[in-house]
Order: C-alpha cells, then structure tokens, then sequence
C-alpha cells in the first residue's frame, strides 16, 4: 500500500475532493430535476425548436413545402399541444402549425432578409416570446418564425447539464480542490502539533523513566482518548515492572541465607571432585543472588559521584579476582600506567568489572589471556584470547538472563549489570573484538573528575 495513502493529510484531501464532486453532481442534479418537474426545462431562446423544424421540413412530389412527422417532431408537438410556427420559402409558399398570435402573423414577411431575431423578450433580453431564423433545409432557405419554451429532449437536457458542468462546475471543483490540496497540509500540520509533541515526548521514555507519561497539553479532544489509553497502559507496565523487581529483591534476600547455610556445609565435606562440583554450584548460587541484588539496587541508586581512581580500582579488583583467574589456568593483567580520576559511583564500578573480568575467565576459556586497560580520558577495557562474541549477538547478549550458551554456567545477568552501571554513569558498554580475536569490554564513562 502507498505511504500516501496512509497519511492523514492525502486522505482528507481525496475525501474533500470527493465530497465536493459528490456534492456539486448533487446539486446541479437536484436543480435540473426540480426544473424538470416545475417545467422550466424548456427550450427558452427557441433555438432547439427552431433546429427541429428545419430537420423536418421538405417538399412532396409536387414540390409543395411540407412537415415529415419526424419523431422529434411529434415529441416537440405532444410535449406542448400549444406549440405553433409558421415556415416560409422565398416563393411565399407557407406551411403553418398550431395557433399562432395574430400580432406575428405579418412578422414572417417583415423580418425577411434577416438571419434571427428574438420576438419580445423580457427586460434582461432574455425568454422571447418567439424567435426568427433563417434557415437550411432539404427544401431550400426558409424562413422560420417559431413559439419558444418548449420542453428540451432528455438527450438536449443531458447536453446542456454536461455543458453546464464542464464550464461552471468542473472549473469551480478544480479551483477548491487545487485549495483543498495547499490548505490541507497547513491545516492538518497545525491540527496534529499537539500530537507531535506527544510523540517526540514519548521518543524520551524508557524503562528506566517509567513514571513519564504522555502531557494532554494542546491535544485535540479526538486524540485524547488515545492518549489517556495509552498513559493507562504505561501505569499497568510500571505496576508489572515494580511487582517484578519486588519478586526478584525478595528472591535474592531470600536465597542468601540458605546459599550461606550451604556454603558452610559444604565446607566441612571430604575434600573430593564432588565436593568441588558443588562448591562451584554453590558459588554459581551466590553470584546470582548478588546479582538480582545489584539489579534491584542500580534502578534506585543514585551515584554518589565520589572521586575514583580508576588505576587503583582496576588493581584493587584484579588482584581480588585473581584466585579465580588462577583456578583456571588464566592469565590477568592490569595496563594502567598512570592514574586516572573520576567522579563516580565506587562500588558500582567496582561491580562491574569484576563482572567483566568475570565473563571474560567464563567464556574465555582455560588458559586464556586477560589483560585490562586503562584508556584515557575515563575507559577501562577488558580483553581476552577466547572466542569472542560473534557480532549478530553483540546487542542481545546485554538483555537480562541472555545467554551465548544456552546450558552455560552464566545467568545472564553480568553484562547487563555492568550496562546498566555504565548508563549510571552516562556512558555507555559497547562489545568489540580484541587483537588476538578475542572480546573486547568496553566501559566508558562520562563522569569526570
């Protein structure tokens, strides 16, 4: 289907033009049919009379001037029984029909030699009473003195609504329809300003403004419906979004006592391959439910803006998250050569690349390189000698609970922590390829000392 035809502004103009059409064929047939049946469709100058009376003169054998009983003839004649002429050829021959007014019966030889004449008629020259011509027909010229006001044929009254048309409706609808086509788009432009500002409103709303809604300001009474529907939708999903970070906080909490419970016990196990298998489980466990935690808390956190040094928080993590790096045969390493200051939320940084570092000894592989970087102004970049993540996945693998590998060890949850402390801090995680074909996180920042 054509743009244009879903655009409110083309549809208006086509339904404009169309009404107009509709609505100009409806009067002029409203006016025809009230002549038709008050009887003013009529031949008032006499012309078409006069036209049907030289079609049907002739002469007979004897080369007498005669009428032929022409169907038009006999139709003009039944149509007005009152109906008269007078013909005469340049002999003085004469063929006479009806009851002609005394006061014309001289008119014929008097107004010979000239081509027509109308015979009495109103003030404004217009309506004769009759009408004089000089015509052609198959008998020779003749001379035609006729009564006027005679019924038109329905084949002369659609010839004459057609011309009546052509040259005083049809230029009218094309003069409206040419202003329907400029004034429209003015019209529908100021009309629907209220609706685009409601949209360019919504174009800044996200999950993380979730009380925003839609302004009824400069909206016109038929869009707001639309508008307060679409609020009421807005304060459904908030309720479900509020109802589902409630869920998730409660689980955590929950799950930490008897995670802890377990840990312990598992502690006092014989050490054996079991023992370590359910230790790792267990560790999983815990990981997860900070996690859900460190959702439910970056949603209602507000960043302190502290000045951080990021060249002491990346050794400080590297060297905490070392034991791990270590357990599976990784190498890490820290490039920071000098200090780099940042205002910023300390502990949500810190989260977040120790989530980095953390997806990157999981998905890297055993024996992988690690190394992170401290780029200037305020970036920290984590990158490691594994498989990468493959570009088609690169956006989707930081939504919440997405996984590379469906059965992986991973909730799904580190990368999208770290996104959400990235946008914390206005800036942004964006997912590359390292030089050893591996990944590459990178997490900048905009907040600066």
């Amino acid at each position: 289907m054509s743009l244009s035809l879903l655009s409110l502004r083309w549809r208006l103009i086509w339904s404009l033009i169309l009404l107009q059409v509709v609505v100009g064929s409806l009067v002029l047939g409203g006016f025809i049919g009230l002549a038709w049946v008050l009887g003013r469709v009529v031949d008032e100058t006499g012309q078409e009379t006069v036209a049907v009376i030289q079609r049907a003169l002739t002469r007979d054998a004897t080369g007498k001037l005669i009428v032929v009983p022409t169907a038009e003839f006999l139709r003009l004649q039944k149509g007005d029984p009152s109906f008269w002429f007078i013909a005469r050829d340049a002999k003085g021959a004469e063929v006479r029909h009806g009851d002609m007014p005394p006061r014309y019966a001289t008119l014929i030889t008097t107004l010979d030699g000239m081509a027509r004449t109308a015979i009495e008629p109103e003030k404004d020259n217009t309506q004769p009473k009759a009408r004089f011509e000089r015509v052609e027909t198959t008998a020779g010229p003749v001379n035609v003195l006729a009564q006027t006001g005679s019924p038109l044929s329905v084949k002369n009254t659609l010839k004459g609504t057609g011309l009546v048309f052509l040259f005083l409706v049809a230029p009218m609808a094309l003069l409206t329809s040419l202003g329907v086509i400029l004034a429209t788009p003015f019209v529908v432009k100021r009309g629907l300003q209220g609706v685009v500002a409601t949209a360019e409103h919504a174009e800044g709303i996200d999950v993380h403004e979730r009380t925003t809604r839609l302004p009824l300001a400069n909206v016109a009474s038929e869009i707001r419906p639309l508008v307060n529907a679409v609020n009421r939708a807005f304060d459904r999903l908030n309720e479900g979004y509020d109802r589902q970070e409630r869920f998730l906080a409660d689980a955590a909490h929950e799950l930490r006592t008897p995670i802890t419970t377990l840990q312990i016990h598992l502690e006092g196990l014989p050490n054996d391959p079991l023992k370590v298998k359910l230790m790792q489980a267990s560790a999983r466990l815990a990981t997860l439910a900070e996690q859900l935690l460190d959702l439910q808390r970056l949603d209602h956190v507000v960043p302190q803006e502290q000045p951080v040094d990021l060249k002491a928080l990346c050794e400080r993590v590297a060297a905490d998250i070392a034991p791990l790096a270590i357990q599976n045969r990784c190498t890490l390493s820290v490039d920071a050569p000098q200090a780099l200051m940042v205002r910023g939320d300390a502990p949500s940084l810190e989260r977040a690349l120790t989530n980095l570092i953390q997806n990157a000894i999981e998905h890297g592989g055993q024996g992988c390189d690690i190394q992170v970087r401290l780029c200037a102004p305020s970036c920290i970049e984590v990158l490691d000698s594994g498989p990468g993540i493959p570009e088609a996945d690169r956006e989707r693998v930081v939504a919440p609970f997405h996984r590379l590998v469906p059965r992986g060890r991973g909730a799904g949850l580190g990368l999208h922590l770290v996104a959400e402390v990235a946008r914390l801090h206005r800036g942004q995680l964006t997912i590359g390829s390292s030089e050893s074909g591996g990944a590459k996180m990178r997490l900048e920042l905009n907040l600066h000392a």
